[in-house]
């Protein structure tokens, strides 16, 4: 298995573009950003119209490539227009998927929206990754993300599996076993210091995860279990007691040692 994707969430502080030359340089092959969000309001480091030409040129300049764009945020009040612009921002930078989360627990606006936005990302290239967490409303583990993805039936959509919300939300490595190839988008990997089942984790999924390896999270299992040929993203935010360059570098030599003791 290739090393993992590094998530932009691994170091909020820099920008996209610097983001993708601290992975280069810590000898990481890909990326997953950040795209447009509607309004403009977020917490994170974007890909806009404005920097889009920068992020391209250096992807091209460090051989990184783009596995996914984040974050599609469905919640009572959006529309898939809303989304458009990310999608286009996928589709420039040649990202596999972009991934959704759901801020809303009416199957009558979910399940519709989820059909639309991936009949919009088709026509983009693109696929939809749901990733399911426990501090959602609805379909806040892995059954219910499966009951999700067969409700909205469509071939563009599969889930995006976050060890973190598997492990919080009571999930198995059996259950992750027993899914067929095409449910699954891509897994994602980070460690932590505890298997507790819990909805009250916002703090560490948002900034104090651990490097792969580093925990008691079941990885190898984890790894193994996923369909052969499934992409592996990596999502490790932390204080940021150390630079942005050494928390990529140790998140990447904890996946790349987690890959030579055998995982898959």
């Amino acid at each position: 298995m290739q090393l993992p994707s590094v998530h932009q969430m691994t170091a909020l502080e820099t920008d996209p573009a610097s983001f993708i030359g601290l992975v280069a340089a810590a000898g990481g092959a890909a990326v997953s950003l950040f795209a447009h969000a509607p309004g403009g309001a977020t917490q994170f480091p974007l890909v806009t119209g404005k920097n889009l030409a920068e992020v391209r040129q250096s992807l091209a300049d460090n051989s990184v490539r783009v596995s996914n764009v984040d974050v599609l945020m469905l919640t009572p009040g959006s529309v898939t227009e809303d989304f458009l612009p990310a999608l286009d921002i996928g589709a420039e930078l040649g990202a596999r998927s972009a991934v959704a989360l759901v801020y809303d627990d009416d199957p009558s606006r979910v399940i519709p929206g989820l059909q639309a936005l991936c009949d919009q990302a088709d026509q983009r290239g693109l696929g939809i990754a749901f990733e399911f967490t426990a501090f959602t409303p609805a379909w806040n583990t892995l059954s219910g993300a499966v009951e999700l993805l067969q409700e909205v039936a469509h071939p563009r959509l599969g889930i995006g599996l976050d060890i973190l919300h598997l492990v919080r939300s009571g999930g198995t490595i059996a259950e992750l076993a027993a899914l067929s190839p095409g449910q699954i988008a891509h897994g994602q990997i980070c460690d932590g210091n505890s298997l507790e089942v819990t909805a009250d984790y916002g703090l560490e999924a948002a900034g104090n995860r651990l490097v792969p390896g580093e925990g008691v999270f079941p990885l190898r299992e984890f790894l193994a279990a996923l369909p052969e040929g499934t992409p592996v993203d990596m999502e490790v935010p932390r204080p940021a007691e150390l630079p942005a360059a050494e928390r990529i570098r140790e998140a990447l030599e904890g996946a790349r040692r987690l890959l030579l003791a055998g995982a898959v």
